[in-house]
């Protein structure tokens, strides 16, 4: 599965097989994250190297993160972050999911980097979920030097879904 990330009012490189249309709460960017079967044309797009549900299902979700890690990453740090992700904080977010509705790990190989989509029900359980993975312990032989962070965060209102 691929995934877009565009302007409003950029054509779609391809069919998708959902869309959700973003507007940033603190800016002035509306974008549309679309999801696609096939390889979509184009330096905008991403693998999606996983796609998690969480919490109940049919939950409605008003508020996604746009968690980036702008490249280009090193494989030593990616291979960190991937650790982190799988073995810490997936699980530890998974065993505490009441209202987090999807998580969406995006990578664009051309220039190495990495996206994290976070959707939610609202801002208050996009920033406990924040707070946890802030809190969690490093497991043995992770190294902190290896997990800098995101190089920023964007939250944005979901103002629309169609699948």
């Amino acid at each position: 599965m691929y995934a877009t990330i565009l302007p409003t009012d950029a054509a779609p490189p391809a069919a998708a097989t959902e869309e959700f249309t973003l507007r940033q709460i603190a800016g002035p960017r509306d974008v549309v994250l679309r999801l696609h079967d096939g390889d979509p044309t184009g330096t905008d797009r991403w693998i999606v190297e996983t796609d998690s549900p969480l919490g109940p299902p049919g939950a409605k979700t008003a508020v996604a993160a746009v968690v980036t890690f702008s490249g280009p990453m090193p494989p030593a740090v990616r291979e960190a972050a991937d650790r982190a992700d799988h073995d810490r904080i997936g699980p530890a977010m998974a065993a505490r999911a009441t209202s987090t509705g999807r998580v969406l790990r995006l990578w664009q190989e051309d220039q190495q980097r990495k996206v994290v989509v976070v959707f939610a029900v609202d801002q208050p359980t996009l920033h406990d979920g924040f707070r946890t993975i802030e809190a969690l312990e490093l497991l043995p032989g992770e190294d902190p030097a290896l997990l800098p962070g995101p190089d920023h965060v964007e939250i944005f209102e979901v103002t629309a879904v169609t699948s």
